[in-house]
Order: structure tokens, then C-alpha cells, then sequence
């Protein structure tokens, strides 16, 4: 899995780990921001900690995990790369390709998003 950035900082959610005496050790597993207080319940498998990471970020509304440097496909089939994003605003400044002009869209334009051009397995290149 590609390290999942948190949806309120953008900074990196990173897998940690605990040990915990209950009679006996227990290894627990969890995701915590880097930059804020964001974290994830501690389970007993990396894996079920990855599975909560995901359900966690897809409850959040798509323009708050969408960041400067990703790529998303907008309403007229092009992709894009992000620019800078207004979340307040739901706005994002993007560009087809270097040295292309810089235009802004709503969120409401985006076709697909970086997670979804990365599940269809398709070319993410501008």
C-alpha cells in the first residue's frame, strides 16, 4: 500500500506498533499522524490496521485527501496534475502538463480521482 497521507494535515499516516501486557504480550497495531492527532484503533494484524486506515480516509469528502502533486481526470477526459488545492472553497488549481497554463476547477468537474486511476490500473501520466 502507498503511505496514506492524513486528511487533515496531508502529512504522512505512519504504522506503528505496541506491545501491551494482558497476562501476556500482545503486539497492537496502528496508524498515527505524523503531524496531527489523527490515529487509527489499535487492532492485532498490520493488515486490519490498513483496512482501518482506508475505511477511515474514504469517510472523509474526496477534496480533503486530494493534494498538490496528484493526478485526476476532469470533466473533459484529460488528466490533470494538481496544483494547489482550496479546500475551504472546494477549488483546485490544476495543469495538463509542464509548461501548460494553470486553470482552476470545482471539485464537482473531476471525473475520476487519484485513487480511482490508480484501482483501474491505468497510465497516471499528463
Amino acid at each position: 500500500m502507498k503511505t496514506p497521507k492524513c486528511p487533515l494535515c496531508g502529512n504522512e499516516m505512519q504504522l506503528c506498533s505496541d506491545d501491551v501486557c494482558s497476562g501476556y504480550y500482545v503486539q497492537l497495531y496502528y496508524y498515527d499522524c505524523i503531524g496531527c492527532p489523527l490515529a487509527t484503533t489499535p487492532v492485532d494484524s498490520a493488515k486490519e490496521a490498513e483496512n482501518q486506515i482506508k475505511d477511515l480516509i474514504s469517510r472523509f469528502p474526496p477534496i480533503m485527501r486530494v493534494w498538490p502533486g496528484d493526478k485526476l481526470q476532469v470533466e473533459d477526459g484529460s488528466v490533470c496534475e494538481v496544483i494547489n488545492v482550496n479546500k475551504n472553497l472546494a477549488m483546485m488549481d490544476v495543469r495538463r502538463g509542464e509548461g501548460r497554463p494553470v486553470f482552476t476547477i470545482a471539485d464537482t468537474h473531476v471525473l475520476r480521482w487519484p485513487w480511482e486511476l490508480e484501482q483501474e490500473g491505468g497510465s497516471n501520466d499528463i
